[in-house]
């Protein structure tokens, strides 16, 4: 049987904002100052997005595993301090970039933002990974699944509604239609309709016709674990 994971729709929309910015990055010349200003945005976004992730796992699905397994939580909070470093590395740069004066300038610095990202990208993808392993893993053995959606529930009722709005985008980009659907549904079950129409609205915006037109008609009654 598969169990819940709650880290599969979330971790979903950071990997593709990484995806994004990363390729925005390779484009990006930076001796254009307007051209540049539009990724270090993007990455802004990126680093704000995952801080608060970070701030999430820690006030809620850590406390969760600690009593049962504190040396594995002890483990990822140090990689989360890991986390911070490399971001904190990153807003450096980008300060330096926005203070360069000479096009060299801008360009060098843009080469150190390329690098600095790519390591801050490599490190969460890797750190993803490992949480839907070994998190995962601790959530299963000692707790249920309605425990853990409980627990995510929690978790995602205290997240504000801009970061809410941002995250829900890349979702949306980012799941396949049945997990759209399953999510679909249990908002439809636990929340009020105005939240369910607003995100039916965002997805029809961002999905191709075809998909949200499947992914509507899927939104039923039955509650579903994602």
């Amino acid at each position: 049987m598969q169990r819940y994971n709650s880290f599969n729709l979330i971790h979903k929309a950071l990997r593709s904002m990484l995806y994004d910015t990363a390729l925005t990055l390779q484009q990006t010349y930076f001796a254009d100052i307007d051209e540049t200003e539009n990724v270090l945005e993007k990455i802004e976004a990126v680093l704000f997005v995952f801080e608060q992730h970070a701030h999430h796992e820690d006030a809620f699905i850590f406390p969760a595993v600690h009593p049962y397994e504190p040396a594995l939580v002890d483990e990822f909070e140090k990689e989360h301090a890991t986390d911070i470093s490399l971001a904190n590395k990153l807003k450096n740069l980008l300060n330096i970039y926005r203070y360069s004066n000479f096009t060299e300038e801008r360009i060098n610095a843009g080469s150190a933002i390329c690098k600095s990202f790519t390591d801050f990208m490599i490190f969460n993808l890797e750190h993803m990974g490992k949480e839907e392993i070994m998190i995962n893993q601790a959530l299963w053995k000692h707790y249920t699944d309605e425990q853990i959606f409980e627990i995510n529930k929690k978790l995602v009722a205290t997240i504000p509604a801009d970061e809410v709005a941002a995250t829900s985008k890349w979702m949306l980009r980012s799941i396949n239609e049945a997990e759209a659907i399953a999510w679909f549904k249990n908002i439809k079950k636990d929340a009020p309709a105005f939240v369910l129409q607003s995100l039916l609205d965002m997805a029809e915006n961002e999905l191709q016709a075809e998909r949200f037109r499947k992914i509507q008609e899927g939104v039923m009654d039955e509650y579903v674990l994602v």
